[in-house]
């Protein structure tokens, strides 16, 4: 059984659900007409074409069901005159508004870092697609630093923030029942750092 978003490389016939979800992306975005065309024909010629360029990638993530609920397009930029430092530059990253919030956009990046590692570039650089808010909160916190209007961030720092929002975490509620345990047997409250057993056994082992 399937938890969460999946994201993979885009397949010939998804390019009709992204098609659509870039169409509410031009109507959620304040870029508006410079985003992309409103003509879904027109939209598909383009995006067939992104995808035939030579370090195109077009990412797309679903929900169980193969309905496509998010996508992002990716752009390898090798060293060239003007830079010495290969890098990605993700150029869009759109989540259906009914799916976020459910990690959608982080198995979006998580897949376009891998795309980065694989590529050699040591960097991803971003520009916000809507300019709201949760988007500037969810890029700061996987790392990306403002650079003008864009966005950028190393692939490794991303890659371990990915990882570690990956991790599954403690329950609060276990927490909260852990320090009620303690304080009704007179302990003191479980130190930030965990407890050592280590120490804990081997003072035991002296004092016998």
């Amino acid at each position: 059984m399937r938890h969460g978003p999946i994201s993979r490389l885009a397949r010939p016939e998804d390019l009709a659900q992204v098609v659509e979800l870039l169409r509410l992306a031009r109507a959620d975005s304040p870029l508006g007409p410079q985003l992309c065309s409103p003509d879904a024909e027109a939209l598909g010629d383009q995006l067939a074409a992104w995808c035939g360029m030579p370090g195109a990638s077009l990412l797309v993530a679903d929900h169980g069901d193969d309905a496509i609920v998010g996508a992002a397009l990716t752009q390898h930029v090798d060293v060239n005159l003007f830079s010495d430092v290969a890098f990605l530059q993700l150029e869009a990253l759109y989540v259906d508004s009914d799916h976020r919030r459910h990690g959608v956009g982080r198995a979006l990046m998580a897949l376009a870092a891998q795309v980065a590692a694989e590529g050699g570039a040591t960097h991803v650089v971003t520009m916000p697609l809507t300019g709201s808010r949760s988007e500037q909160r969810f890029l700061s916190g996987l790392g990306f630093q403002p650079a003008a209007t864009r966005r950028i961030a190393e692939t490794a720092v991303l890659q371990r923030r990915l990882e570690i929002l990956a991790t599954p975490r403690r329950s609060r509620g276990i927490d909260e029942l852990i320090a009620r345990r303690r304080r009704s047997r007179g302990l003191p409250p479980t130190p930030a750092r965990g407890i050592d057993l280590g120490s804990r056994g081997a003072a035991s082992h002296a004092g016998r």
